[in-house]
């Protein structure tokens, strides 16, 4: 099962985090850029609540980084989401975006 779940970056309200999307017991598997896109990266957070957010990082301390690829789906792998099947993901642009900004996250079942 696929399912595909959009996110809204609202820079109005603090420049570059969008809002947060429960996972649902499915992992990341993909994300769908608008053409509109600005900025060139993504780095992601993780909450158990929805409230309390967490960077989401590699074994090496560096931030889970995605180049942005504006008008293209991304593919990511699922297996590296495996720890956020419970719980809620926020995306972050690399705060270049001019206007709201909406993705689509795509999600697989495990």
């Amino acid at each position: 099962m696929q399912i595909s779940k959009e996110i809204l970056i609202d820079v109005s309200e603090d420049a570059s985090n969008s809002t947060g999307v429960q996972t649902d017991g499915l992992l990341l598997s993909g994300i769908v850029f608008p053409s509109s896109f600005t900025g060139t990266s993504l780095t992601f957070d993780f909450s158990f609540d929805g409230t309390n957010w967490k960077d989401v990082v590699e074994t090496d301390n560096t931030e889970v980084t995605y180049t942005v690829s504006a008008d293209n789906v991304v593919r990511v792998d699922p297996s590296g989401w495996a720890f956020a099947a419970k719980g809620f993901i926020r995306v972050t642009s690399n705060g270049t975006e001019t206007a709201d900004r909406t993705l689509q996250l795509l999600f697989k079942s495990s």
